[in-house]
């Protein structure tokens, strides 16, 4: 997917000349030459001698920001850096001399890659970024001109494109002259618009360097910066993509597979315009993230609450008793016990109450949202849940977590390839990976996975933290929440004489109850002699009284799809107004202090 930086033109005509860099944007057969590059700087620069961590660091900044320019003006860098030092005096301060040696030292790898391809062609593909050989050829037929500029010497350039067997799709080919320090980017994209009459915006330049994306800036012209991850040969490198959006990129891509968004930009494509803006997309490719390990955790795995032995204040309210009943008799007659919440049951550190009510069959049926799957497996991997919000959102850091989104979205989509639900697909991901989840026992998903109890998770694409992960996979999300929500409906068709209970949820559960529900009556499964209870801080008053459209208590969505509606033609609901810290420890001593 192409990432627009900038927001595009609404009809920019077509390019008629396309700029490329070669190295790391076209070709790979000199991938690594920075760890060519940095020892020979180390090594030249400390005398030979040990160095520290400070030069070490001086070196990477300096590699990192000259990414692009010619070599000779790196050479003369390190020059200036050896003298500076005084540590090896006897070494010459002639940069062509230290552009000789860093030569003789990368090409050895380079000409027996070169050998590699010349030997056996079919091997072409393992240096050329995936799908550049295709674009540069739907450009020629495009008859698009293209230009090849190259900080890397000029006749090295053209035995390289030879190789690779590219070199008859350029127009054009600049390389380093010899023994010259002159700019072969800068002389190309000055000199092209000169010499064809270009504007700006018929020009495109296309590079992984943040010197080629910036002259092409400078000049007005159309910027695609190739953010390629040498190594892989697709997808993006978040370090390149930071510098290329400092640099002034239009449009981020990290290779050339999709080719049709690419001549879109160009204005190739058949309407000859860019995307409409109403399919613009931000891909997630260049997303950072952190691990979690040493994350300050506001909910730990030692402060959850144990039933029986924690204190928990009393509570009491009008008709818990007739309801702890119900539940008491649902059990009894082995009927449905479904167990709704939102995230904060987990984050008040009340998930072994959960486990122990799944255990006596208090619970036959748990549902959350995807907050609620993702702070219970915080706590099972990590021994600690929830971040600091306030101050992770002003850098950009909240929910960018590598374990969390990482392992989730792979649990999920291999879960989703076998046909599993979310829950299922989170639990069996627990169980096979021991390792990873010392917590597990107070894993509320995986205690349900290992009783045989459905924990259905019910998702709203964008809420969830492992949403943000470059390796989510929406359909895979998609596939296994809509088994889940299968799963409930089933839970809810044969709720007849039981039970339906939601602590918190004030959307995700209310509206995925209701539609159940009434997927369950159109299929013609008597669910009308059902207990219906939501528990939330907010206190309604008479709930069961009418309201109308200017109550702001119409709109609060448990008190209409789970207290009232729902039981209209029978059965009873309640709204029990109280802090889950409270009710919950006392849903459990009322429900097992017999036993």
């Amino acid at each position: 997917m192409l990432e627009y930086v900038a927001v595009p033109d609404r009809a920019p005509g077509p390019v008629r000349a396309v700029v490329f860099d070669f190295d790391g944007t076209i070709s790979t057969l000199r991938c690594g030459w920075e760890q060519t590059m940095k020892p020979l700087m180390l090594e030249m620069i400390s005398g030979g001698e040990a160095w520290d961590a400070a030069l070490e660091a001086e070196v990477d900044a300096y590699i990192d920001e000259s990414t692009g320019i010619q070599t000779i003006y790196q050479m003369q860098w390190l020059a200036e850096r050896v003298h500076l030092g005084g540590a090896n005096p006897n070494l010459s301060d002639d940069p062509w001399w230290y552009k000789a040696e860093y030569n003789r030292r990368l090409m050895q790898t380079v000409r027996r890659r070169m050998e590699a391809v010349r030997a056996r062609p079919e091997l072409r593909g393992r240096y050329l970024m995936a799908g550049s050989e295709a674009f540069l050829k739907a450009l020629r037929q495009r008859g698009v001109r293209l230009y090849a500029a190259s900080g890397t010497d000029h006749c090295d350039v053209l035995n390289e494109m030879e190789a690779l067997g590219v070199r008859d799709l350029f127009d054009g080919v600049a390389g380093a002259p010899e023994q010259r320090a002159d700019c072969s980017k800068e002389k190309v994209i000055s000199g092209l618009m000169a010499r064809e009459g270009l504007s700006g915006r018929e020009v495109c330049v296309i590079g992984d360097g943040k010197v080629e994306i910036s002259l092409g800036r400078k000049a007005g012209m159309r910027t695609v910066g190739l953010a390629s991850d040498e190594v892989a040969l697709r997808g993006v490198n978040r370090a390149k993509r930071a510098r290329l959006m400092a640099a002034g990129a239009d449009v981020i891509a990290g290779d050339f597979t999709d080719q049709e968004a690419l001549l879109a930009f160009l204005g190739l494509s058949e309407s000859g315009e860019n995307p409409p803006r109403r399919r613009l997309q931000l891909p997630f490719d260049g997303v950072t993230t952190h691990t979690a390990r040493n994350r300050r955790n506001l909910v730990r795995i030692e402060t959850l609450a144990v039933p029986g032995q924690t204190p928990a204040e009393r509570w009491d309210a009008e008709g818990f008793d007739t309801f702890v009943d119900r539940v008491r008799k649902a059990r009894a007659e082995g009927r449905q016990l479904i167990f709704s919440m939102g995230a904060h049951v987990i984050k008040c550190g009340l998930s072994r109450y959960l486990i122990e009510l799944m255990k006596r069959g208090y619970i036959t049926h748990l549902a959350g949202n995807g907050a609620c799957s993702i702070h219970d497996f915080e706590l099972a991997c990590l021994g600690g849940t929830s971040e600091h919000v306030p101050t992770a959102i002003e850098d950009g850091s909240f929910g960018m977590w590598e374990e969390t989104g990482g392992w989730m979205n792979e649990a999920i989509r291999q879960g989703a390839a076998e046909g599993l639900g979310y829950g299922e697909s989170l639990g069996l991901y627990v169980d096979r990976h021991p390792e990873r989840f010392p917590h597990r026992e107070d894993c509320v998903l995986w205690n349900a996975w290992r009783l045989d109890i459905p924990a259905t998770y019910h998702i709203a694409l964008g809420t969830d933290i492992i949403h943000q992960h470059p390796s989510c996979d929406f359909q895979a999300i998609g596939r296994a929440s809509g088994v889940d929500f299968h799963r409930m409906c089933w839970s809810v068709a044969h709720l007849d004489r039981g039970v339906y209970m939601n602590f918190g949820s004030g959307v995700i559960g209310p509206e995925v109850f209701l539609k159940a529900l009434s997927i369950a009556r159109n299929l013609g499964y008597p669910t009308f002699d059902i207990t219906t209870a939501n528990f939330d801080l907010i206190d309604l008053g008479d709930y069961r009284r009418d309201l109308g459209y200017a109550d702001p208590q119409y709109y609060y969505r448990p008190r209409k799809n789970i207290v009232n509606r729902p039981v209209s033609r029978g059965g009873m609901g309640w709204h029990f107004c109280g802090d889950h810290a409270r009710t919950i420890p006392e849903l459990y001593r009322r429900l097992t202090g017999g036993e």
